[in-house]
């Protein structure tokens, strides 16, 4: 291949690395600009009330039942049950259908970082939505049914908190 050529394709590989780059920016706006009309029209329906959404970088909580006892934080364990969906679409996971709930600490690398912060001042007996965007849910990689940076909405019921600190 001639230098020429060489030059050619590279630039044509930055360019296409900066158009992807610029789309999923795109697509990460057009995710949190749906996620946050979804979450007004929860409010303004008084399904939840503002003083309950949180929010972390991509990630959102909406707390449906308050908990009681200490929240949930970094090396603490928690059970929970869950259902996973792409956001506004299909539901791909029910733990309450296995009868097992999920169990893990937080920070040890159980779940994905956006789930851990969603999952992080959470109380026992507490019933929220997690809501994550693309890039905080399973990103470029993608997982089975879930195209790659689809927003992802977890339905959380959790059951308890144990304090390891």
């Amino acid at each position: 291949m001639s230098r020429k050529n060489t030059y050619s394709l590279i630039l044509l590989v930055l360019l296409l690395t900066a158009c992807t780059a610029e789309s999923r920016k795109e697509q990460l706006v057009r995710q949190e600009e749906a996620i946050e009309a979804y979450i007004q029209r929860k409010i303004d329906s008084g399904e939840v009330n503002a003083d309950s959404v949180f929010y972390n970088g991509g990630v959102y909580r909406l707390v449906y039942l308050s908990g009681v006892g200490g929240e949930a934080a970094s090396g603490d364990s928690v059970i929970f049950h869950y259902k996973a969906s792409i956001f506004n679409t299909t539901r791909y996971y029910d733990s309450t259908y296995q009868h097992y709930p999920e169990r893990g600490i937080l920070g040890a690398g159980h779940y994905m970082s956006g789930l851990e912060k969603g999952l992080v001042g959470m109380q026992k007996n507490e019933e929220a939505e997690i809501l994550l965007t693309g890039e905080q849910a399973y990103g470029n990689a993608g997982m089975g049914i879930l195209p790659t940076y689809s927003s992802v909405k977890f339905e959380i019921k959790m059951l308890n908190v144990v304090k390891n600190h």
